[in-house]
């Protein structure tokens, strides 16, 4: 099996976007050519039967164009998401799938735009998934692990449980997450940040103080487990020994940030597809590493955006709530050599997919954990989306100019959103970053005149006066 010959796992995991959202078109004509996913087709009566309706109005799927970059978030929590999911596309017909605009109506404030959730890009907003998907693998059944929103589906994809429902209202409880599975396993690991402030688990006490460290020595280009993005290049390009298992984290919109990169609204998706030409760029930048490495990009879930394809029954028992499926399904790839180009890998797959790669790799023949053992009888195997047989030259081909302009262009015309605050009325991943941010000041004041930590003393200083 070709996974034996993988000794680089990357892991990304942005924020808040649906599979028919960033993907449904690669089905359509216009792709040019389509990819067989399982996406939009191109009959008038099959995207008809699919719009959704809300007081008395039809909102039908639509393509929205690069322009259209700041997106008033949707609503995304375990109330909504059972409204998008259960309620049918139009009154008294069957089916599900239909309560998106519904949903996005809860918003406070109201959406300017209450059509956009049932919008979707194309290649000319998406190129660098374009090109994913063109030369290496499409996951187009790839579902988050819960209906419900972000700490809960990063906590399953990280952990293979989750001990919150829905957000928890200042830090996480603490719990078990891959980095500890790694550490015990004898599995080398390390995550980049983007930017100058602190990876998603800071969020969990427990890791902060190494968190704070590990930062602090990268900076200096020390070898922590938590390190800058800014260092990324560097070590991956040289002679450095890498580890096996490599988180990749954005920056986050929902937090003391200024340029957040994560795809989570109201921050545009150009931003993020930049993110991740870097990582390209930089990963097949060293031929050697790159032959024996499989990165995943995924999301953590869908952010309330429509999408045609009801989740398939995962049940799964949370702080004592039953969920009866897994979530609403979400874009995926797999970016290696070892995979054949243009591959539409369509198993029933979940974040939890990606923990017990780790242990068929790592760990052969056992199951990652209990609870994750459970959920693989209803999913497919992510080991198999790559070739038997590992191919004598590596492929890396580049991204196309016109991709990399596209890109351009689409940042160009995203100004970043403020930055998150403290305020009662941000989001509760806002809220924990914010007293992250200040605790980190209040304990290790002197870590605010150094140079790695100068946007973390600009945050501060504004939060104060």
């Amino acid at each position: 099996m070709a996974l034996k010959d993988i000794e680089t796992i990357v892991i990304v995991i942005l924020e808040n976007r649906s599979f028919d959202h960033m993907l449904g078109y690669l089905s359509l004509a216009a792709a040019n050519p389509p990819m067989p996913v399982d996406g939009f087709r191109d009959d008038p009566a099959w995207m008809t039967a699919r719009a959704n309706s809300y007081a008395g109005t039809t909102f039908p799927i639509h393509r929205i164009g690069p322009n259209l970059q700041t997106i008033d978030d949707p609503p995304h929590e375990e109330a909504t998401i059972a409204i998008q999911i259960n309620t049918p596309p139009q009154p008294g017909s069957p089916g599900m799938m239909g309560g998106f605009v519904e949903s996005y109506m809860k918003r406070n404030p109201p959406p300017n735009d209450r059509s956009v959730v049932m919008g979707y890009y194309a290649q000319d907003t998406v190129p660098v998934f374009d090109f994913f998907a063109r030369n290496f693998a499409v996951c187009d059944h790839w579902f988050s692990a819960l209906p419900t929103g972000t700490q809960a589906n990063r906590l399953m994809a990280m952990s293979g449980e989750s001990s919150v429902i829905d957000n928890a209202p200042v830090n996480l409880p603490d719990q078990q997450l891959v980095y500890d599975w790694l550490t015990a396993h004898g599995v080398s690991w390390c995550a980049y940040q983007w930017g100058d402030f602190f990876p998603f688990f800071s969020l969990m006490p427990r890791w902060l103080p190494e968190i704070v460290t590990s930062l602090t020595l990268s900076d200096f280009g020390g070898p922590g487990r938590f390190r800058r993005y800014s260092k990324f290049h560097q070590e991956w390009t040289t002679n450095s020994q890498m580890p096996n298992v490599i988180f990749l984290e954005p920056e986050y919109t929902d937090g003391p940030h200024a340029n957040p990169n994560d795809d989570h609204p109201p921050t545009g998706a150009a931003k993020g597809q930049e993110f991740l030409a870097d990582v390209y760029a930089t990963l097949v930048a060293n031929p050697a590493r790159w032959q024996k490495t499989m990165m995943i990009v995924t999301y953590d879930e869908h952010g309330g955006f429509f999408d045609h394809v009801p989740p398939p029954p995962v049940p799964t028992d949370v702080a004592g709530f039953h969920f009866a499926t897994a979530g609403v399904r979400v874009p995926a790839f797999v970016v290696s050599p070892q995979v054949a180009p243009g591959t539409v890998f369509s198993p029933n797959l979940d974040h939890t997919s990606m923990l017990q790669l780790l242990a068929d790799r790592f760990n052969p023949n056992r199951d990652y954990s209990a609870a994750v053992g459970a959920r693989q009888p209803l999913l497919g195997s992510l080991a198999k989306v790559l070739l038997a047989t590992p191919p004598a030259v590596a492929r890396a081909p580049a991204i196309p100019q016109p991709a990399l302009a596209a890109i351009k262009a689409g940042v160009a015309n995203a100004p970043p959103p403020g930055a998150g605050t403290g305020a009662p009325g941000a989001t509760a991943n806002a809220r924990g970053l914010h007293n992250v941010a200040l605790k980190i000041a209040r304990d290790h004041p002197e870590l605010l005149d150094q140079p790695g930590w100068a946007a973390l003393k600009r945050y501060v200083g504004a939060a104060q006066r």
